[in-house]
This record gives structure tokens, C-alpha cells and sequence, in this order.
């Protein structure tokens, strides 16, 4: 890589590892980063082993990114950035290292072939389905690993997933436990349901100042801005830089002249050949004796007998004989020099050679087809040679550049001014952003990385170099710095004044449920309250979990009701997801067991498995966190209250 010299040289933290890019089929998400080092502030103090916050806050981006990429346009930024997102992250690092722990104290460890398996598996590192080392060598370089700190990783990986997919391995369900999750999941529900929507455009926007501040101090908590940055960076580019003079017209043909395999495809012949064997150590006798008989084979071929015939007669090459001595297509430098030389020295008038010595014995060769070379001349290569050679020069030029930089940023790394000056380079802005990423070069995962990392962000420190491309690369620093903070009632007031409004209009919306179901109680129908008020009512007989009608919350409502206790429908007031319904439940038939049908009954039995899976891996998690020694750092968490 060009800026390979620059990374050398330099010291800090220059990358983070991306293992976000690896789907690596274990229990818990993020173990991988715990084994990283960090030399942050300490988050959490787990049984006397330390969890730095550098390991922190590198899992937690990895885990926005990946609920980011998850989630598409439904990510909201504000809801992975909080105290609370934090801390629950922080939760399963610190179950991950009680893991770590319980598996070192049983003395688990991952043989090579595991490993190996493991590795093989990925599907980061396959091409076509199938596992690809060129691939595994580049990727896990491109993460700025060796292989072998790479498998250390995925070894320790491993070894914590051990002891949860051991315990998880050996669950199983029994037929009455996966008939009374079939007897739940499936169970169908009849009932009435009257609905009535909430209105926020009905409910008049004319609070009291003391309701707005009532409202938002008990709701405070939904205003919190996002933390974010401004930075200023110096970015270099090779459009930025003078390549000098260009290449010479004698450079251009050394390269050609030393390229030419690149530019010309090489003359290839088709030839068979007829082997008498007379191998290296043979005596003098079999090998004249050898060579008289090609002589006599050469002779007949050149006097118009078939070559194919006798070379199935007489070759003593196993693999081409019953081919007639085809050989296929050969180029320059795969054969022995004397075969080669006499192949490339027949033509197809006189096609068929003297006997030829190789180490295996005497050759007759016969050339059945020439395809000549093909490719670029001088000429027509030149426009590629020039645009390489202006290349190369742009990429010692870049490196020299950016190795400058990085000099002098490091000799003052709390200003950009003098690089910008002695680079002739401008001091560029970008912002605000947030640790989501922003425009222009705040797009990059990796500018907004450093952006918001202990070094550049709580010491001030200009960043390292940052690769964005081939020959492209920025320094940063933090201009401004906005932290978290609960954003003040006059900057809300319009959001404050729509939350109540839409409060207020599923309040009414419920008193009014309220008020009907009083009337049905009293022995009106839901029919007759139907036709009087207007209100949509639906009928359904055979409701699943999975129905929408008559809307998805109505009808996760009306499955946690319980059942009816006799023949007559039972009144309920439900949230639905547009206000509120009044709900007559009628009945409740649980789902069974088909037997006749065998793949369905076998899906149920796995599904109930892989609950009773979870449900003992996390009481495992559960028991050893119970009897741990566990300290929480709250204010070492990055993020401002």
C-alpha cells in the first residue's frame, strides 16, 4: 500500500480493526472487540479484569453500524447514542467477559482444525461459495491485523462461545412442552371490536405555560440532542499535487521492452508427439536403440503415414498416446528447451521433426496449428505506459507529501496552520455531525471515527493520517464540540405542544372507549353503539397473532386479554394503533398438534428447542453475573447527562 512507509513511521493508533465486516456465527455480538487493547479510561471493572473505554467505544460503533445497516431508514441515531444505549451495550461486553472467564477457569480451548473450519466458513472470505486465502490475506490485512494475531482473536472467540453453545447444544423439548407453544403461537381468538381513533387536530393547541412545563419536565429525557463535532482538516489528494517532468520517450520503451509479456500474447502451437522412452541413467545402447526407432517413426510420418495411428501404436506417453500424441496448444517456456526449440522451429509445410532428446527420451513432433502472437505495438501501448508512469510519479509524490504532513502536524499536533502553510494546502471545515456521520469528508466511517476519539476529541490532539482512498488521505482536529444536552423548553415548545395534543387525543379517545363499553355493559349492543356513533366495527371469528385486522395493535391487544370465563363475551377497552378499541372477546381456541403433519410437528419441536436454548444459555449469563464482582464507571462512558 503507498502509504505503507507513513504507517511505519508513525505511532498512536492509526486504525481501528472493523470486524463488523465478519458475520461470525456466535452467541453474543461484539466478542471479537472485546479482546482488542485499549488504553482509555476503565468503563467497567468485571471480577478485577478491566474493560477499557478505547474496547467500549470501538464495539459500540460496530454495533451502530451494524443496526444501522440492519434497520436501513428506520435507524434513529438518538435511539443507540444515550446513556441508557450505552449502558445495555455495556452490559453484554461485560457478560462476554464472564464468559471469557468461566471458559479460561474450565480450561477450554479450540483445536487447530476448529479453527481452521472456522476460518473456512466465513463467508467474508469466500469467492464463488468457496474459501479463498488470497481473499483471507487481503481482508484481514485491510483490518491492520497479522493473520496470526487475526486467529488469536477467533481463537479466544471461539473458546467463550464454547460453554453458552455447549449448554444450548444439549437442550431439547419435550412433546408437551412444544404442544403448548403450538397450543399458544397458534391459537386463534374470535371477537367485536368497535374503534376510535385518536384525534390530535381536534385537541385545541392552547396550553398553559404550566402544562407545557409540567409535560416537558416529566418528559425531559425525549429532548436530549445528540452530541456532535466540528472539525477542520487539511485533505490531500493527488489533484492537489505537481508530478513533475513526464517520462521520457526512452523510459516509456525500457518499460515497454520490460512489459511485453503484459502487452503481447506470446505465438502459441498446437503439436502431438510420438515418446520413445529412454530415461536419464539409460546406457548407451537404449538410447541409440531409442533414437533409431523415433528416426524410423519420423520417417514414416514424413512419408504420409498417419500420425495419430502411430502414435496409439508406438507412444510411449501414457497420457497422449490413446490421443493420438496430442499435446494441445503450447506456449514459450513450458516445455523442455530442446522439445521447444524444434516445436517453434517446424512450420505447418514441414510439419513433422527429427527425433528430439529430452530427459524422458526421444520426441517426433508434429505441428498441427499456429496461432500467431497478438497484442499492443509500441505505439499503441504508449497511451498506457504514460498514463502508468504519470501514476507512479503521483504516488511518490503523494507519499512524500504526506509524509510531510504527518511530520509537521506531529511536531505541534494542536494546529493544522503550519502544514497548511508549508503544503500550500487550505484549512477546510465540516460540520456539525454527529458519531452517524455527516457530508463531504464526514461521510467517511473513518474520519468521523477519529473525529470522535479520546485522542482527537477529549485531548485535542490532531489525528493520525487517515487513508480515504488510493492516494487520498486527511488530518483533523475538533474545532467545536457540542455535548449532549437536554435541549430547553422554548427550543421544543413546538414539539411539546404536538406530544400533548397527541396525549390528550388518545385520553379522550380512551374515555370515550370507556363510555361506550359502561353503555354495552348496560345491555346495548356493539352494533347499535356502531350505527349510532359512526365508528368502524369488525367482526373477526378466527383472529391469528399474525392478523391485521382490524389493526395490528388492536389485535396484540386483544391476544394478552385473558380468556372468557363463561359462554358470554367479555367487554375490554384496548390500545390499538390508532387510538383505542372496545373490544368483545367471545373465545379463545388454542392451536394443536398436527400429527399427520410431520414437518410441522418437527418445526415445533425445533422452535421450542431453541427457546429452551436461549432461556438456559441466559440463565447460565444470568448466574455468573450474580456472583461477580462487577464495578460500572458511568462517567467514562463518553457521553454527557
Amino acid at each position: 500500500m503507498v502509504l505503507q512507509q507513513i504507517r511505519d513511521r508513525l505511532t498512536g493508533v492509526l486504525a481501528f480493526v472493523i470486524l463488523g465486516l465478519l458475520v461470525i456465527p456466535f452467541a453474543f455480538v461484539g466478542v471479537n472487540e472485546y479482546f482488542s487493547s485499549g488504553s482509555g479510561n476503565q468503563v467497567a471493572i468485571v471480577n478485577g479484569e478491566e474493560i477499557s473505554f478505547d474496547t467500549f467505544n470501538q464495539s459500540f460503533i460496530n454495533y451502530r453500524r451494524q443496526m444501522q445497516s440492519r434497520m436501513g431508514e428506520a435507524f434513529d441515531p438518538s435511539d443507540y447514542d444515550s446513556l441508557v444505549a450505552r449502558l445495555e451495550h455495556l452490559d453484554r461486553l461485560i457478560d462476554e467477559e464472564l464468559l471469557r472467564q468461566a471458559a479460561e477457569q474450565l480450561e477450554f480451548a479450540v483445536d487447530d482444525d476448529r479453527l481452521a473450519q472456522t476460518i473456512r466458513d466465513l463467508q467474508a472470505f469466500q469467492v464463488d461459495g468457496e474459501f479463498n486465502a488470497d481473499v483471507y490475506q487481503a481482508r484481514v490485512g485491510a483490518m491492520g491485523m497479522s493473520i496470526p494475531q487475526f486467529e488469536a482473536q477467533l481463537r479466544e472467540s471461539a473458546v467463550v462461545s464454547t460453554l453458552p453453545q455447549g449448554i444450548s447444544g444439549s437442550s431439547f423439548a419435550t412433546r408437551s412442552e412444544y404442544e403448548e407453544w403450538v397450543a399458544l403461537m397458534e391459537q386463534q381468538r374470535a371477537f367485536q371490536a368497535l374503534s376510535i381513533m385518536a384525534r390530535p387536530d381536534e385537541v385545541s393547541a392552547d396550553f398553559s405555560e404550566e402544562e407545557l412545563s409540567a409535560w416537558y419536565e416529566a418528559n425531559s429525557e425525549r429532548f436530549q440532542t445528540e452530541e456532535s463535532v466540528v472539525i477542520e482538516y487539511l485533505e490531500l489528494g493527488i489533484e492537489d499535487l505537481e508530478l513533475g517532468d513526464p517520462p521520457s520517450e526512452d523510459d516509456l520503451r525500457a518499460a515497454y521492452e520490460a512489459q511485453q509479456g503484459r502487452f503481447i500474447t506470446p505465438e502459441r502451437r498446437r503439436v502431438s508427439h510420438i515418446l520413445i522412452e529412454a530415461p536419464a541413467g539409460s546406457d548407451e545402447a537404449e538410447i541409440e536403440a531409442a533414437r533409431l526407432r523415433a528416426e524410423a517413426l519420423s520417417q514414416q510420418a514424413r512419408e504420409g503415414e498417419d500420425f495419430t495411428a502411430l502414435a496409439e501404436a508406438n507412444s510411449e506417453d501414457i497420457g497422449s498416446a490413446s490421443m493420438g500424441g496430442d499435446l494441445g496448444f503450447l506456449e514459450p517456456g513450458i516445455m523442455a528447451e530442446s522439445f521447444e526449440a524444434a516445436a517453434f522451429a517446424l512450420d505447418l509445410d514441414n510439419p513433422v521433426s527429427e527425433p528430439v532428446q529430452t530427459g524422458f527420451g526421444w520426441h517426433v513432433i508434429l505441428l498441427t496449428e499456429v496461432e500467431p502472437s497478438s497484442g499492443m505495438s509500441f505505439e499503441e501501448a504508449r497511451e498506457v505506459l504514460i498514463a502508468e508512469a504519470n501514476e507512479s510519479l503521483g504516488e511518490r509524490a503523494f507519499l512524500e507529501m504526506a509524509d510531510r504532513m504527518v511530520d509537521i502536524v506531529y511536531e505541534d499536533p494542536t494546529t493544522l496552520e503550519a502544514a497548511a502553510l508549508d503544503l500550500g494546502l487550505e484549512i477546510e471545515t465540516v460540520g456539525p455531525f454527529t458519531r452517524t456521520g455527516g457530508q463531504g469528508v464526514a461521510s467517511f466511517p473513518e474520519v468521523v471515527e477519529a473525529a470522535f476519539s479520546e485522542l482527537v476529541l477529549t485531548q485535542g490532539s490532531a489525528s493520525d493520517l487517515l487513508e480515504l482512498g488510493t492516494n487520498h488521505a486527511v488530518m483533523l482536529r475538533v474545532r467545536e464540540h457540542e455535548p449532549v444536552r437536554t435541549q430547553t423548553l422554548d427550543e421544543v415548545r413546538e414539539d411539546v405542544v404536538t406530544a400533548l395534543r397527541g396525549e390528550r387525543a388518545r385520553e379522550q379517545a380512551r374515555a370515550r372507549a370507556e363510555e361506550l363499553m359502561a353503555r354495552a355493559e348496560a345491555g346495548e349492543t356493539l352494533e347499535a353503539l356502531a350505527e349510532e356513533t359512526g365508528l368502524p366495527l369488525e367482526n373477526v371469528t378466527d383472529s391469528t397473532r399474525r392478523s391485521s385486522v382490524p389493526d395490528p395493535g388492536t389485535v396484540s391487544s386483544v391476544f394478552k386479554l385473558p380468556r372468557p370465563a363463561g359462554t358470554t363475551p367479555e367487554l375490554h377497552v384496548v390500545e390499538s394503533s390508532i387510538g383505542y378499541s372496545l373490544v368483545a372477546l367471545a373465545s379463545v381456541t388454542d392451536g394443536v398438534l398436527d400429527d399427520t403433519q410431520p414437518l410441522a410437528a418437527r418445526q415445533a419441536r425445533l422452535m421450542m428447542g431453541s427457546i429452551n436454548a436461549s432461556v438456559e444459555a441466559w440463565a447460565l449469563v444470568r448466574q455468573l453475573r450474580e456472583q461477580a464482582d462487577v464495578e460500572i464507571f458511568e462517567d467514562n462512558l463518553g457521553i454527557s447527562r
